[in-house]
């Protein structure tokens, strides 16, 4: 008599980490929560909004229906906390966000509370692009991307839209560690449908591609329906990656962690200030 077979047990589903969006009441925190919105809802995750007690900007009415007077104290944070939270609700029925506060200075509290939480992501705003003036990255945001141990995205106002489709831009470096780099951009455009383009930077003159294409395609593995386009260009590694991040929903690029000052090399640190799209900075040794 035959025994019959019994199916292997799925392997639980581990809940997505939290994403935490740093949020100061101005016009780039709001973008940035509402590009965290939209991500932590495309991953099942739940979004946090911290702010960290500070003298808050006064800032114009966002909208009709968003008039924030921002203060310095505390009950006035959680008010305009109170309202984003609403918005975001509204906008993303289902969708786990909550707000907290803080006190002590922001680069070190953010990093702090994404450690203690156990989160994937931390999301801050960046200055937005405007003519004649060159945007650049707050104290706050340049201390939590150069310090935090978790992935950081950077966005900027006019990148607080949803992706356009024009795909995933990652930064490789065939001769270091970019597995982390490389699997978290591979998991991104899975998770939003998007086409993955690999830079490597020569700087010496254009390079044999097999080592570019055998990083790829061993991190590429896991998300076969992601198409991946593998690029070498001979220049300057921030020149370029500044170039490509005008066609992309997202640039990708690493950062090695324990680096002195402020955490991040000459590339990373140039595309935070001055990419076109929201950038990733992801940590690895």
């Amino acid at each position: 008599m035959s025994v019959p077979s019994v199916p292997p047990t799925p392997p639980p589903v581990l809940p997505a980490l939290p994403v935490i969006v740093g949020f100061d009441g101005s016009p780039r925190s709001l973008a940035a929560a509402r590009w965290a919105a939209r991500e932590a809802l495309a991953a099942g995750a739940p979004l946090r909004l911290l702010h960290v007690g500070q003298a808050w900007p006064r800032i114009q009415p966002i909208s009709p229906e968003f008039q924030p007077v921002l203060g310095a104290n505390e009950s006035a944070a959680r008010a305009v906390l109170s309202s984003v939270v609403a918005e975001l609700r509204a906008a993303h029925p289902g969708l786990d966000v909550e707000a907290t506060t803080a006190e002590g200075g922001p680069g070190n509290e953010i990093p702090r509370a994404a450690a203690g939480s156990n989160a994937g992501l931390i999301v801050l705003g960046a200055s937005g692009e405007e003519r004649h003036v060159v945007p650049l990255l707050g104290s706050t945001a340049l201390h939590v991307a150069g310090r935090a141990e978790v992935p950081v995205v950077l966005v900027r106002e006019p990148a607080e839209r949803a992706p356009h489709g024009r795909g995933v831009v990652v930064g490789v470096d065939p001769d270091g560690d970019y597995t982390a780099v490389l699997d978290f951009a591979y998991a991104w455009a899975a998770r939003h449908a998007l086409p993955l383009r690999a830079v490597h930077a020569a700087q010496t003159g254009p390079a044999a591609p097999e080592p570019l294409e055998a990083a790829v395609a061993a991190a590429g593995a896991a998300h076969p329906s992601v198409p991946t386009q593998c690029v070498t260009r001979s220049g300057d590694p921030a020149k370029l990656l500044l170039e490509e991040s005008a066609e992309a929903d997202l640039l990708v690029v690493g950062r090695r962690q324990h680096r002195p000052l402020h955490g991040m090399g000459p590339t990373d640190h140039a595309v935070a200030h001055h990419a076109h799209s929201p950038v990733a900075l992801i940590p690895h040794g």
